[in-house]
């Protein structure tokens, strides 16, 4: 069974140096791959006969020049390749209807980079920790700090996210349990065909969603904390007040961006109030003796929205 984990990362002053100057590089072959495709499409859309497309591949060696970007050969070139190779796999999901077309990515206080086995190793030390070797032989930051809250096999590649200042690790691996047991979709609701109505009554719960309560669930149901709402409804207070000041300060002065940060630290703080409560509310409910859980589809944000002037 496939695993995901997301570890909390320490770098030093110069590893954040090194990883934020790759993430940029990363994010420049991205935006490159979506500029590129771009002239082509529009090029062959006016000038190449009809049924006629543009070429579309993953090659990023054309981007790095002595002049115009010296900066990409600071960079390892597994993370230059890996950057056109994820633009590749999303151009092909889009062209497969399961998502939209890549866009380009806007300079923020978030990034992420994608490295494969040729530029990390974890090493085992004798104590039993594990260590996080990132970079090449010659090109690298060395061993990056990180606090494993849990156990965990070596993955075949992993993300290095930047989020809001702070550093993650996050990464997939096999957790070596058998799915072969588990039943399908179609199985399971074949067998819920055919079970009874007292059955159906016992193991099968459904959701309501809505906007002063959050969930109801049957006889039960699930609200924010008091001490959750009066932290929600002070960050809300502090982001307006943020934002009103940052309206007046100078568009690209350091102390914007100091008051954007701290707008996206109140943000952050919501969003971690609002995955804990969805963390706890879904255990409960996984807790329970229900077999089926339904969710209402419903667009919350659509029924608390302004209508437009």
């Amino acid at each position: 069974m496939l695993t995901g984990i997301k570890l909390k990362a320490n770098p030093t002053s110069n590893q954040k140096l090194i990883l934020s100057q790759w993430m940029g590089c990363a994010r420049l072959v991205w935006n490159a791959k979506v500029a590129e495709e771009k002239y082509y499409r529009t090029f062959a859309r006016k000038y190449y006969p009809i049924g006629t497309y543009a070429p579309i591949d993953q090659k990023a060696a054309q981007f790095k020049s002595k002049e115009l970007t010296p900066w990409l050969y600071q960079c390892p070139s597994q993370i230059i390749r890996n950057s056109a190779v994820n633009w590749y796999q999303t151009y092909q999901k889009f062209m497969k209807g399961l998502c939209g077309r890549p866009k380009t990515k806007p300079k923020a206080d978030r990034g992420s980079v994608y490295l494969t086995r040729e530029v990390f190793r974890f090493d085992h030390c004798k104590d039993g920790n594990v260590r996080l070797f990132i970079g090449t032989q010659t090109n690298n930051i060395g061993y990056l700090s990180f606090k494993a809250h849990s156990k965990f096999e070596i993955p075949n590649s992993l993300y290095v996210r930047k989020e809001r200042g702070q550093y993650y690790v996050s990464f997939c691996y096999e957790s070596g349990k058998d799915e072969s047991h588990l039943s399908t979709n179609a199985e399971h609701l074949k067998f819920l065909q055919g079970s009874t109505k007292e059955y159906l009554e016992e193991s099968v719960i459904g959701i309501d969603r809505g906007v002063a309560i959050p969930v109801h669930a049957g006889c039960q149901s699930f609200d924010y904390s008091k001490n959750q709402k009066n932290m929600m409804d002070k960050s809300d207070r502090y982001i307006k007040r943020l934002q009103r000041k940052m309206a007046r300060q100078k568009l690209t002065s350091n102390r914007r961006k100091k008051t954007k940060h701290r707008i996206a630290k109140h943000h952050a703080k919501k969003a971690n109030i609002r995955n804990d409560f969805a963390h706890k509310t879904s255990r409960s409910l996984v807790d329970s003796q229900a077999k089926v859980i339904v969710f209402e589809a419903l667009k919350t944000s659509n029924m608390v929205r302004r209508p437009k002037v």
